[in-house]
């Protein structure tokens, strides 16, 4: 069973298309989630969480994502730190999760496959494409969130210009019926390879 790595910046449709692929009934991991998961319920993570951002990290037990962005975007050293941290347990989650599959292939969204050089663990990797104007509005939309606020933690991902060339295949994602003719299309090739 092959395993192919989704990825695309902030705000480029990454999780829309995840659901498009999972809709054709392409088993789907998404590390963030996982993560994210990791970083409310495992009690080691939280320790080391706390123990290196400090007690607001969490607030009524729940993980402070707004705090903890504000930490690492814009300080190269702590979200080295966050990563190291958090991504050996959801790629764990994720080994865990793959060998119980039995499909052709499954789709892992890993925004920072390149950022931390993973890509080779996978068997190809889609990247997800969008104007970053649209980018930028999606996640105003979805974070309530500020311009610069976006545009700091975009500082810390690769650029599509720089990912483009160490990537497989491609999706443009500017409206969803294009893009959901693109998944089927990209499907019906992987199914085939």
């Amino acid at each position: 069973m092959k395993h192919y790595a989704l990825t695309g910046g902030i705000g480029s449709g990454k999780s829309t298309v995840l659901s498009m692929f999972e809709d054709l009934g392409v088993p789907t991991f998404a590390a963030d989630e996982s993560a994210k998961h990791a970083m409310e319920h495992d009690a080691v993570l939280r320790d080391k969480i706390i123990a290196t951002f400090g007690a607001a990290s969490y607030n009524k037990g729940k993980l402070n994502r707004l705090f903890i962005a504000d930490q690492v975007f814009g300080n190269d050293e702590k979200l080295s730190q966050l990563n190291a941290i958090v991504h050996p347990a959801a790629r764990e989650a994720y080994i865990n999760w793959h060998k119980q599959q039995d499909t052709p292939y499954t789709l892992y969204e890993f925004p920072l496959v390149f950022e931390l050089g993973e890509q080779d663990r996978f068997d190809g990797v889609i990247l997800v494409v969008s104007p970053e104007s649209q980018r930028i509005e999606r996640v105003q939309i979805r974070d309530n969130t500020t311009e610069q606020s976006i545009r700091n933690r975009m500082l810390h991902q690769w650029s599509d210009e720089k990912k483009i060339p160490l990537t497989n295949m491609i999706i443009q994602n500017n409206s969803l019926d294009e893009t959901n003719l693109q998944v089927a299309k990209l499907h019906q090739q992987l199914l085939q390879s």
